[in-house]
């Protein structure tokens, strides 16, 4: 079987997500399933060997070695300025092959991780046209939700691929809103094959695989966690800031709020404490408060906030700074994140033409 090369038409449209649900679903059906990410720039080293991030995802989270995920290229930073200047692509692609080789020898199906959009790596002669070419993999296109734009650049990246020698076999519609998915669904899966592309499915977007955990958001901010430790991990559903008056910021407290407020706003934090205890439904309208500047609330409010459970961090930044850095933050999925690995995995078997894909890879 030709190994199966999961590349996106830009970064963020869901690859890693992708790969973990599709292992899961390919060892369901009792193939041995072997996976790498060659080439990439945020690296770790792991018992001496360079790993992409990405990759100690999946292996940690899917009980695989990460040593055998280890990247041919890490393009930590300066080594692309460096090889332009004395690029000697015989032995980059000898490199990619050698990872490969032994990981394909030893699998059923090996399944391998594109960096960032179908032509980065290009400036190296190793984008994900010439890797596929290089291992004979078959390309699929993992492509943001939309419709008219959907079509285009699975197009615009389906057409980079055969000009570099590597035809994709097909697309995959992913992160689509459920409201549309219907409308959606249909019009991408004609519009694509009107173009001669395969849809392999269409996937909509669930809520919990975009949202952090308090404690993730800690680490981001490098917060101080001044209490509630042990509710670190509560989703982050919604954040707002509690710079208004507190009677009118409770509105806007729903499933899950993460609430951003300067730590010597009294009246805020009481309105939130008082509004997260007498809640009633499913989930609490608070997951835990952000206070920004270095300040903290005086003791009468820390000793109710400590009796609420929520957690509390605080951080030195400014209000705006960190409402800025958590609105352009992408929460990756990380290792021990069980709650959104479950629900890639159950995305990807319901919605995704598995038979399809492995009918391709055997042609």
């Amino acid at each position: 079987m030709r190994p199966l090369y999961v590349v996106g038409t830009m970064r963020n449209v869901g690859k890693t997500t992708f790969c973990l649900g599709l292992i899961n679903s390919l060892r369901r059906r009792g193939l041995k399933v072997a996976y790498t990410k060659p080439l990439g720039q945020r690296v770790k080293q792991v018992e001496g060997a360079p790993i992409h991030d990405d990759a100690l995802v999946v292996t940690r989270a899917m009980d695989m070695d990460a040593r055998s995920a280890e990247m041919a290229l890490p393009l930590t930073r300066g080594r692309v300025e460096k090889e332009v200047f004395d690029l000697r692509v015989p032995e980059l692609a000898e490199k990619v092959a050698g990872v490969c080789r032994s990981l394909r020898a030893e699998s059923d199906l090996l399944l391998i991780e594109g960096m960032g959009h179908v032509a980065a790596g290009a400036c190296l002669r190793m984008s994900a046209a010439h890797v596929a070419r290089i291992l004979g993999a078959c390309p699929l296109l993992i492509g943001a939700g939309g419709i008219g734009s959907a079509i285009d650049e699975i197009a615009l990246c389906g057409s980079f691929l055969a000009a570099n020698g590597a035809e994709m076999i097909g697309a995959v519609v992913n992160k689509v809103w459920p409201e549309k998915f219907r409308r959606v669904k249909e019009a991408t899966t004609q519009g694509l094959t009107n173009l001669g592309i395969r849809s392999f499915g269409t996937v909509p977007f669930e809520e919990i695989l975009a949202s952090p955990t308090v404690g993730q958001v800690s680490d981001e901010l490098k917060g101080e966690v001044i209490c509630g430790r042990d509710a670190l991990g509560n989703r982050v559903g919604a954040t707002i800031i509690g710079a208004m008056e507190a009677n009118h910021m409770v509105a806007y407290l729903k499933d899950q709020t993460l609430v951003i407020t300067p730590g010597d706003r009294s009246d805020n934090i009481l309105a939130i404490l008082s509004a997260h205890i007498l809640a009633q439904g499913p989930k609490p309208p608070v997951s835990g408060l952000v206070f920004t500047g270095g300040l903290r609330p005086d003791a009468s409010v820390m000793g109710l906030l400590d009796r609420s459970g929520l957690p509390a961090i605080v951080c030195d930044h400014d209000t705006y700074t960190v409402a800025a850095t958590l609105r352009q933050k992408v929460f990756k999925i990380t290792p021990d994140d069980a709650d959104r690995i479950g629900a890639a995995m159950c995305l990807v078997n319901e919605y995704v033409d598995i038979e399809g894909i492995l009918d391709s890879l055997r042609e």
